[in-house]
């Protein structure tokens, strides 16, 4: 074999090793970039971290609600507890299910193309049955505790629960919002929260400041709302409450659903609509399937 041969062969290889090299870079990247919503634990697994995420921001947010009414601290340690309680659910389940811990996240993520249709569901049920468990220690507690009876323990669960005219959360100073002011108030409060969820968890968004930036988010928009309507935001946070109270609490939570839901979709929708092509994450999946 001539010398011409065997430098052509070494170069080829040498040609060969680089482009593997470089098709492995290009493959770790797309992977990386594809990462900001975890596919790879199981549904179960997923499902399950939702109800322990959920959990933990109730029982915080709410805790924190249940102290102000005995000890008297101010809204904006109730909307730090809730704050602090969604950063925490984030540190500890975001890379297992993405830590949405709210159904408006969960319906606004899937329209924004960053949920599969088909775990919509099971996400939702996770958050409800977690923030139920959490509404459920929490009335345990109080209800463990001399001297105070059923009747004390279900007005105290009425006092953190959302309501609006006769029982929004300051109807004794008169503040008696209505429907359509604690609605409107709802929606828009919610949007702004997906909006910073969906940004904050954008492809070419810094992953490390996500959990802050949701979690100061969250603790402001909560602070602001409970003069209104004592903060929804989450229909399972509501739902958490509602069950251990007075029926009026029953009788309005499909507001504390609907609203928070109706901004979470248009939100969504204009993501999808507007947002960057590699956020779709799961609109790509969905179609590699088929």
């Amino acid at each position: 074999m001539s010398d011409d041969n065997a430098n052509d062969m070494a170069d080829g290889a040498a040609e060969s090793t680089m482009e593997s090299e470089e098709q492995s870079i290009s493959d770790v990247l797309v992977t990386d970039a594809i990462a900001t919503e975890p596919a790879e634990s199981s549904l179960l697994a997923r499902v399950g971290a939702e109800v322990a995420g959920t959990f933990i921001l109730v029982f915080l947010g709410v805790g924190m609600a249940l102290l102000l009414s005995v000890t008297g601290n101010g809204t904006v340690v109730v909307g730090l507890g809730f704050g602090l309680g969604v950063m925490i659910a984030i540190v500890a389940f975001g890379r297992v299910s993405g830590a949405h811990l709210n159904p408006a996240v969960t319906v606004g993520a899937w329209l924004a193309g960053r949920l599969p249709g088909l775990d919509v569901v099971p996400y939702i049920l996770g958050q409800v049955v977690g923030g139920i468990f959490a509404g459920l220690v929490l009335r345990m507690g109080i209800a463990s505790l001399d001297g105070v009876g059923a009747q004390q323990v279900t007005n105290l669960m009425g006092t953190v629960s959302v309501g609006y005219g006769d029982h929004a959360p300051y109807a004794s100073s008169g503040l008696t919002w209505n429907l359509g002011i604690a609605f409107g108030v709802e929606l828009i409060a919610t949007a702004i929260f997906v909006l910073v969820v969906l940004s904050a968890t954008a492809t070419k968004a810094n992953a490390a400041i996500a959990p802050f930036v949701i979690g100061l988010t969250y603790a402001t928009v909560v602070t602001f709302t409970i003069p209104f309507t004592n903060a929804a935001l989450n229909p399972a946070r509501a739902t958490a409450t509602s069950l251990f109270a007075d029926n009026w609490a029953l009788n309005q939570l499909w507001v504390w659903w609907l609203a928070p839901l109706v901004g979470a979709a248009i939100i969504g929708l204009a993501f999808r609509i507007f947002g960057p092509d590699e956020d779709l994450v799961a609109v790509f999946a969905e179609e590699s399937d088929y």
